[in-house]
């Protein structure tokens, strides 16, 4: 278990939350099924962050720097404005090819499925470290036997997920794409590489920092 593992603080999860269900509300008038349906995808994941959060993950006396914690807070309010934008101001809009939606629904409930999975991982080996006052292990299963950080991973095909479901109208939405794979991707290598120094040669040589097989 990393000392950089995934991690929302509730400040940041409540307001985010709190922004998506506001932006939401206003989507409702919006003639854009299909901004509606990406909004709602947004919002399920946002949700499913906020109950891990505030219920399943072991409290610690971990802290973030205040910098990060007000750029967590701007960009989970800010990312549905990515949609809205798109949908309001973004002349053109389509309703998306089924077989888009269908695969950007189909991407959404894997990725969300085993990024649930991989943050339960991650929880179990805390409680347990915790609780046995041990230090850190490396974490097995899922799609830890492929990447060190799949969480991340999942994060980002989450995003691609409701970009696809848009028919990939939602081109504001490639920025927060862009920004996502650029911040976890330099996080994921930082945790590799400490994972490489903390445990030598126990630690998997062939697991890749975020992409499996790849890198």
């Amino acid at each position: 278990m990393s000392a950089t593992d995934a991690w929302m603080p509730p400040g940041i999860s409540k307001w985010a939350a709190v922004g998506s269900t506001g932006i939401g509300l206003g989507l409702a008038q919006s003639p854009h099924k299909t901004a509606l349906l990406a909004l709602s995808m947004y919002n399920t994941h946002v949700a499913l962050r906020l109950k891990e959060t505030v219920c399943d993950q072991p409290e610690t006396s971990a802290r973030m720097h205040i910098g990060q914690y007000g750029v967590g807070i701007i960009y989970y309010v800010v990312t549905p404005f990515a949609v809205v934008v798109d949908s309001y101001v973004m002349p053109g809009w389509t309703r998306p090819p089924a077989w888009a939606a269908l695969a950007g629904i189909a991407l959404y409930a894997y990725a969300s499925v085993h990024q649930w999975r991989c943050h339960h991982i991650l929880y179990k080996l805390r409680r347990r470290a915790m609780l046995q006052s041990s230090g850190y292990v490396v974490p097995e299963g899922d799609l830890f036997s492929f990447v060190a950080c799949p969480h991340f991973l999942c994060e980002i095909l989450i995003y691609l997920a409701i970009w696809t479901a848009t028919g990939f109208q939602a081109t504001t939405l490639v920025w927060t794409i862009c920004w996502t794979v650029i911040n976890l991707g330099i996080t994921a290598r930082e945790t590799q590489q400490w994972y490489r120094r903390t445990f030598g040669s126990k630690y998997p040589r062939s697991r890749k920092a975020l992409v499996p097989y790849m890198w």
